[in-house]
């Protein structure tokens, strides 16, 4: 009988030591997971978790693969024309810029050194606008978008024919001039229009929306060529 109470006591001793040990144990997690990681890594098959977030590149490069094309395009205007204003639908089909006409001319009209097919997005500062968004548009995707270019001018466009059809050319020639360097970098006609329109003066809005051509037979076939506003006579 001595003998079963002196084991009893022996056991609630070293079970009360065990009990306050853990209670008043600590380690760092961090330099104990890779241990724990090891061992799983030993007596299981599946593959060990690594705690550690990604680093800010990583985060990045994954966001970008991630993204619509949309998303890209807005990344692009961001972070080389920091004037551009940008919105999307609530869909996310569509997406709206607003961006000083000067400024975006002056983007798209600079001495190119990336050919179109080199370009990848990566969206370096100081990199070529124009093939970026060349890159970004191309019909080898799986979804293709077209991009409205539209000019504000403070009156009507009627009316300014009527009133000063040598300024009304003079714009619709810089307009006309920035779609004719995207198509020269490899966009399709049918991929970007341009107009003018009355609105704020000196902004152009950019509408990139999913290209739907348009068959009366049916099927999809694509439009041979799309008239930028005509000149004043």
């Amino acid at each position: 009988m001595a003998n079963q109470f002196l084991g009893l006591s022996l056991f609630v001793m070293l079970l009360s030591f065990f009990i306050i040990l853990n209670a008043v144990s600590n380690f760092e997690e961090t330099k104990s997971q890779p241990v724990l990681n090891s061992l799983a890594l030993t007596f299981s098959n599946k593959e060990a978790i690594d705690p550690t977030p990604p680093g800010p590149a990583l985060v990045k490069t994954m966001a970008m693969q991630e993204g619509s094309t949309l998303d890209k395009i807005e990344s692009l205007f961001k972070s080389q024309i920091t004037s551009a204003k940008t919105k999307q639908n609530r869909l996310g089909t569509i997406m709206y810029v607003h961006v000083p006409f000067q400024e975006f001319e002056k983007a798209i009209l600079k001495s190119l050194t990336i050919p179109a097919a080199d370009a990848a997005p990566d969206f370096e500062e100081n990199m070529d606008v124009l093939p970026m968004l060349v890159s970004l548009l191309e019909t080898g995707r799986e979804v293709t978008y077209k991009m409205d270019m539209l000019l504000n001018i403070s009156q009507s466009p009627p009316v300014l024919i009527g009133q000063n059809p040598e300024r009304f050319n003079a714009l619709n020639k810089s307009l006309s001039g920035v779609a004719l360097k995207l198509e020269e970098s490899g966009l399709p006609k049918y991929q970007v229009t341009a107009g003018l329109k009355q609105g704020e003066e000196g902004i152009v809005e950019l509408i990139f929306r999913r290209y739907q051509p348009f068959n009366p037979l049916g099927g999809l076939e694509k439009s041979a060529t799309t008239p930028v506003t005509q000149e004043a006579p």
